[in-house]
């Protein structure tokens, strides 16, 4: 009788266990990054208010300062575990990141308030949230590269939509824990210590997700390469662009991706903020568990157009998906949230919000492969996550720091939406110069 022989896994099996991967730690880390914005106005009364403090707008906006720290690391850490990607593959660096994000997530669920450790209390949040954005900033285009670089030539954009479509998941997971812990249990126990609770779920995650990146096996595109320059070091030919040519693509994809970042956390992380404080139903202002809920459908709205879009840019190519979600975020902008503040209906709210960040999803389905494909693959990662993130921290880690003090500044709560219409113009110019990506070797 014949031993039976193990087979070696097959492509699709492979392709599905990546897949897994890539986007399990995606959700993860992003149903930890957005709860940090959805429980802004709790978390300013617990680290950023003293016990003689009268509360007002400081701590919120200090808050909302905070937030946009953890995308000062960002860059940092597109850069440094970009480099790392590059150089000793996407899987570790995959690894790397969801263990950083549990680690600063499950320390913001322990962290004293301010009237227990005085000063150290916003200091230790600070940190958890600069660790959490270096390790997002690393996520980002390694998960991209990993998903992309192990796709089919011909469903690069859907591939690569799946990550921007994890990403929401996890934005709706965190809205429907947030909102169903609020609904279920009330505003006063998520003001007491129930906000701490989503921080602790996400740390737990990041440790189940862990194994299933440890399974995943390198992409194809980076084996391959390494292979060479382990076997061949003298035929390795050196990356395929001079420093001007990278500076100028490094730029071009800065701008490009500019108005994703300003729509994604305005209309998702700060609005819940702008609801409830700006917006008037039925002669009082939205409540918290109803913001929370029309961010859950906000949520998935976008996921359905992101993965629309990026399937059907596979077909008809990148830049029509792109152009229309630019150019619908620069027209519609400005007379929703007007209608928003005019009409006073709950039903307006959510539909506006829809119309929003459905908009900007339209352009999020096509980025991921966009990003992959622009980039040399031996530089893919560095490249992308840099230009990427450094766009994230300048357009979307203060974009809700922006929308306040705009507020602040005009008295006019549709301000708010001044930023995300200046980001979006810049983009649509990036859209117009780029050449198309579809098809193109990677």
């Amino acid at each position: 009788m014949t031993s039976q022989t193990t087979r070696a896994p097959s492509l699709d099996v492979l392709r599905r266990r990546a897949i897994v991967a890539a986007l399990f730690g995606n959700v993860v880390e992003w149903l930890d990054f957005v709860a940090f914005g959805l429980l802004a106005s709790i978390i300013a009364k617990h680290f950023f208010t003293g016990s003689n403090d009268t509360g007002g707008a400081a701590p919120l906006l200090l808050t909302f300062a905070t937030f946009g720290v953890g995308f000062l690391a960002r860059p940092v850490g597109g850069l440094l575990i970009g480099r790392y990607a590059d150089r000793r593959g996407r899987k570790p660096a995959l690894i790397l990141s969801i263990s950083l994000m549990g680690v600063s997530t499950a320390l913001i669920a322990f962290i004293p308030d301010y009237n227990v450790i005085g000063l150290a209390a916003p200091l230790l949040l600070v940190a958890a949230r600069l660790t959490q954005g270096f390790a997002a900033g690393g996520e980002w285009g390694g998960a991209a590269s990993f998903l992309v670089e192990w796709a089919p030539k011909n469903r690069r954009g859907l591939f690569g939509s799946f990550h921007i479509a994890t990403i929401f998941v996890g934005t709706l997971l965190g809205s429907v824990l947030i909102a169903g812990m609020s609904s279920t249990f009330g505003d006063a126990f998520m003001a007491d210590w129930g906000f701490r609770i989503p921080f602790l779920i996400g740390g737990l995650f990041a440790l189940v997700a862990l194994p299933f990146r440890a399974r995943a096996e390198e992409t194809p595109l980076f084996a391959e390469q390494q292979e060479r320059e382990d076997t061949e070091p003298s035929s390795v030919p050196p990356v395929a662009l001079k420093r001007s040519q990278l500076v100028l693509k490094l730029i071009h994809t800065f701008f490009l991706v500019g108005m994703q970042s300003a729509a994604v956390y305005t209309f998702t992380s700060y609005f819940p903020s702008f609801l409830t404080r700006y917006v008037d139903v039925g002669g009082k202002h939205v409540g918290a568990g109803q913001a929370l809920w029309s961010n859950t459908a906000a949520s998935l709205v976008v996921i359905v157009v992101v993965l629309s879009s990026g399937a059907l840019s596979d077909r008809v190519g990148r830049k029509p998906g792109m152009l229309a979600g630019c150019l619908l975020v620069l027209v519609l902008t400005y007379p929703l949230l007007q209608v928003l503040l005019a009409t006073h209906s709950l039903l307006v709210v959510v539909l506006v919000q829809l119309a929003l960040a459905g908009s900007a999803a339209l352009f999020l389905g096509c980025m991921p492969a966009v990003l992959v494909e622009l980039f040399p693959r031996r530089i893919r990662v560095t490249g992308l996550s840099s230009a990427y993130n450094l766009a994230s921290a300048v357009f979307g880690g203060f974009a809700p720091l922006i929308a306040a003090s705009l507020i602040s500044a005009t008295g006019l709560p549709v301000s708010a939406g001044f930023w995300v219409i200046t980001a979006a113009l810049l983009s649509t110019v990036a859209v117009l110069v780029l050449r198309e990506t579809r098809g193109a070797e990677i």
